[in-house]
C-alpha cells in the first residue's frame, strides 16, 4: 500500500509554528510530495500574524508545502457540507472548504480537531501525533 498523501490542517501548522516537536517530527518524516496545504490554511495562518516577523516565519513555513487551490467542484462540495452540518454540528465554512479539498483530491486530512471533521462522508481524517 502506498503512503498516503496528506492535506495538513491549520491546527498542525500552528503547532509547528509554536515549536511543538511532535508536529515538526511528523511533518519532517513525510516525503515532500505528501505535504499539501489548502490555500485556506495559508490564509488562516497569515490572518493570525501580529507583525512582520511572524508573517515572515509563516511564509517560510508555507514554502515547505504544496498549496492546493480551490475550484468549482470543491466550492460546491463545501457549500453542500455547510448547508448540511453548520447548524447541527457548528461546522464552519473554512473547515468545509478544507475538507472538500481533501475529498476532491483523495488526500487524507491531518488535524488535531477530529470532532470538526468526523461526520463528513468520504473524508479520511486522522490525528497524526
Amino acid at each position: 500500500m502506498a503512503d498516503p498523501i496528506w492535506l495538513i490542517d491549520t491546527s498542525i501548522l500552528i503547532d509547528i509554528l509554536r515549536g511543538q516537536v511532535a508536529a515538526r517530527n511528523w511533518v519532517d518524516a513525510l516525503a515532500l510530495p505528501a505535504r499539501n496545504l489548502s490555500v485556506i490554511t495559508g490564509a488562516e495562518l497569515l490572518a493570525g500574524c501580529r507583525n512582520q516577523r511572524e508573517q515572515r516565519a509563516v511564509e517560510r513555513e508555507l514554502n515547505l508545502y504544496h498549496t492546493v487551490w480551490m475550484d468549482e467542484s470543491i466550492s460546491q462540495t463545501a457549500l453542500d457540507f455547510y448547508k448540511q452540518f453548520h447548524l447541527s454540528h457548528g461546522f464552519g465554512f473554512l473547515d468545509c472548504l478544507i475538507a472538500a479539498t481533501a475529498i476532491q483530491h483523495g488526500y487524507r486530512l491531518a488535524t488535531l480537531n477530529l470532532r470538526h471533521f468526523t461526520m463528513l462522508p468520504g473524508l479520511q481524517v486522522e490525528r497524526p501525533y
